[in-house]
């Protein structure tokens, strides 16, 4: 099946972070008198759009250049071109406007780009044209990268390598749209070396040093009074510290909503409900459920248009006759942006709100909203929700490392920000998941065969996540179900298939440990999930520990959420029972197994980069021993703080201890957020440790009095399991 084609009309904002399946480019080539940069001239520019891996073949500039000079003879045997064929032609200048108008903000790709911008920043210093430099990818040097030793990386050998016809060679455009189509086979490799952003590729084309030193010693990095910078880090993430109301990134549905909601019967009048409008100062009211089991809101508007299309006998109708339907909802728990989001998609003005279970608990109104805060900038929209391919969910995941920052920066919690950063991870993989049911029907395999959801795991079910992820999914399916779940062409196992792939493509890449639905370990039966929790606690196994960690982190995402409840219901229950008690002491050793952060003398312990790894020796003792503590005392609640907080409560010890848990777990989190912002800014892949060197004297010393700290989380957790 053809996925649907990105909209390539509006080209995305271009930074750092801007992944490849998304990113805006124009590929580029140019034939010259010559091999000269400095002397050399250009007799003709071919040039293409292209987003993605997807060429546009009717975006393309196709230009002869008269060079003011005699194109010289071996010049012409390889390109073809001759005094007589580029005679009245367009002039350097003119030709150089025309590609610079071409090109606008997009990224330049080409085969060994850097000679090409050299030629053209050489003519532009001779016609007197102004001339800014792109960004630029060279194919030569990242297909060096991708296979280090080889020896050829002519396009015609990389073409070879990645299966493109090569057709117009040594003319302009032949040469860009070859060129293009070896990029587009480029980006799966890539994608599998971890190279996804801009940034990553450019970091990853500078890996061939022996390359680029030849290319540096013919001039191509030469710039008339500058250094030359290709070697330099990359600039920061734009608008990190861009304005930005943080207001509606911080709070939830539940904080804001009008609460409990004001009802009124199907059976009353719009008079009636006109005058309980007034009595409570409200814009619109929910109408109970009808006995067949719908019901709707009546608004304002409706009663006015009610009376101006009818007249005074309006107030005698009923208001199950006139209520808008169906009642549009999101759970009082999502985040404000996000319900924003969704009233300007749909055109909205009031959003139901619903509790745990089902029921509406309340009602959201913009006028709500500007009653606590005035709203001064723009939500993030609710793109993933109408993303019609992968490419569109990559382009929202690019972007929450600049939001991540601007938050961070107007002095938002880091523990809100990892909530913020886990919503859109969640809703980008339940997009996936709709998306490839959508698949499904195309190739004749029909909707879902049976109830199912889909449960996001670790990190993203906590909230917790950063920007370093990787995917944590599984998906529980109704025990109605009689299909072969074993089978390679079962619906389930083909469309996990199609949810992990379309989750990688999107920047979320695959577990590394194929904890993902479409492993067969991670797509069950509610049955099976259950006996699986048995065996855990039955038998816990050194081996299984970390897939049991992952597994109690939990939260549905799309589809049933009955089977999910169903589910933890029932591994809370097994956690509390005695036999229960050996997996947790086996859970709490794991958690204390794990290196300290601090050496013997009080340093920073460090790998082979300089940096202090803060998951492994911090972050994973907080949030596993929260999670030991949680289920010890049979709570629900999966955020490691509420966690602390909960379970200190419970045992009725230990609140000043969780406090100051709470309290260095945001520390951390902030200290791995702030560098892998950075790190995504210089090209280089986001990780969970930290460079603690860059720190200053007084934050190396707060954080490691904090990580000092840490050794109360053993005895804590172990006076729970007494």
């Amino acid at each position: 099946m053809t996925p649907p084609m990105t909209d390539l009309r509006r080209p995305p904002r271009i930074d750092a972070a801007t992944p490849l399946v998304a990113l805006d480019m124009v590929v580029l080539d140019t034939e010259t008198t010559g091999l000269d940069v400095s002397t050399d001239r250009i007799v003709q520019i071919g040039a293409v759009r292209m987003r993605g891996a997807t060429l546009r073949e009717d975006e393309t500039l196709d230009l002869k250049v008269d060079p003011g000079v005699p194109i010289p003879p071996a010049a012409t045997r390889i390109h073809g071109l001759g005094d007589t064929d580029v005679a009245g032609a367009s002039s350097a200048a003119e030709a150089m406007a025309r590609l610079a108008g071409f090109i606008g903000g997009a990224v330049v790709v080409g085969h060994s780009i850097h000679f090409d911008l050299a030629i053209l920043r050489h003519e532009a210093g001779r016609h007197g044209v102004e001339w800014r430099q792109p960004r630029a990818l060279d194919i030569a040097l990242i297909g060096a990268a991708l296979e280090p030793g080889r020896l050829d990386n002519s396009i015609e050998a990389l073409a070879l390598s990645h299966d493109v016809e090569v057709t117009g060679r040594h003319t302009a455009l032949g040469d860009a749209l070859v060129t293009g189509h070896i990029l587009a086979a480029m980006l799966g490799p890539l994608r599998e070396r971890g190279v996804r952003s801009l940034a990553e590729a450019e970091a990853f084309q500078r890996r061939p040093h022996e390359l680029i030193e030849q290319q540096e010693k013919a001039g191509w990095f030469a710039i008339p009074g500058e250094r030359p910078d290709f070697l330099a880090v990359a600039e920061a993430l734009p608008n990190v510290r861009r304005a930005i109301d943080s207001f509606i990134y911080r709070h939830r549905l539940a904080d804001v909503m009008g609460a409990p909601p004001i009802t009124v019967p199907p059976e009353a009048t719009l008079l009636e409900t006109a005058a309980v409008m007034r009595e409570h100062g409200i814009g619109c009211v929910v109408v109970e459920p009808l006995a067949d089991g719908g019901g709707g809101f009546v608004t304002e508007r409706d009663v006015l248009y009610a009376f101006a299309e009818r007249g005074p006998e309006a107030a005698g109708l009923r208001v199950g006759q006139v209520m808008s339907v169906p009642v549009i909802s999101m759970p009082e728990d999502s985040f404000l942006y996000r319900a924003l989001g969704l009233m300007a998609r749909r055109g909205l003005r009031y959003l139901a709100a619903t509790g745990p279970d089902g029921a509406v608990s309340g009602v959201f109104t913009l006028r709500s909203l500007l009653r606590e805060r005035a709203l001064a900038t723009l939500a993030l929209g609710d793109r993933i929700a109408d993303a019609q391919d992968s490419a569109t969910l990559a382009q929202v995941q690019a972007e929450l490392p600049g939001l991540a920052g601007a938050l961070l920066a107007d002095g938002l919690d880091a523990r809100q920000v990892a909530a913020i950063i886990s919503a859109e991870g969640r809703a980008m993989t339940a997009r996936a998941a709709e998306l490839a049911e959508r698949i499904m029907v195309e190739d004749g395999r029909g909707p879902a065969p049976a109830p199912y959801c889909l449960l996001v795991l670790g990190s993203g079910g906590r909230g917790e996540s950063l920007l370093a992820p990787d995917q944590d999914n599984a998906v529980i399916i109704d025990d109605a179900y009689r299909g072969d779940l074993d089978a390679p062409d079962d619906w389930f196992t083909l469309w996990a298939g199609h949810l992990n792939r379309l989750v990688d493509e999107a920047g979320i890449p695959c577990c590394k440990g194929g904890v993902m639905a479409n492993n067969r370990a991670w797509r069950k039966r509610l049955a099976e999930w259950r006996a699986q929790v048995n065996a855990w606690v039955a038998n816990p196994k050194p081996e299984t520990l970390l897939n049991v960690n992952i597994f109690f982190d939990f939260a549905p995402v799309l589809g049933t959420s009955a089977l999910a409840w169903a589910l933890r219901a029932h591994a809370l229950d097994s956690a509390k029972r005695a036999p229960a008690r050996v997996l947790l002491r086996a859970l709490a050793e794991n958690a204390g197994g794990h290196g300290g952060v601090l050496g013997v003398f009080g340093g920073f312990r460090k790998d082979k980069q300089g940096r202090t790894d803060l998951k492994g020796g911090a972050l994973f003792a907080l949030v596993s021993g929260a999670r030991v503590m949680a289920l010890a005392h049979h709570v629900s609640a999966t955020a490691t703080p509420d966690r602390l907080r909960l379970a200190s409560e419970q045992a009725g010890t230990g609140a000043a201890d969780a406090r100051i848990l709470t309290g260095i777990h945001e520390m951390v989190l902030r200290l791995i957020l702030i560098q892998q912002i950075e790190d995504i800014a210089a090209g280089i892949p986001p990780s969970n440790t930290v460079d603690t060197a860059r720190l200053g004297r007084d934050q190396r010393k707060t954080l490691k009095r904090a990580l000092e700290r840490l050794e109360p989380m053993a005895d804590m957790v172990e006076a729970m399991l007494e």
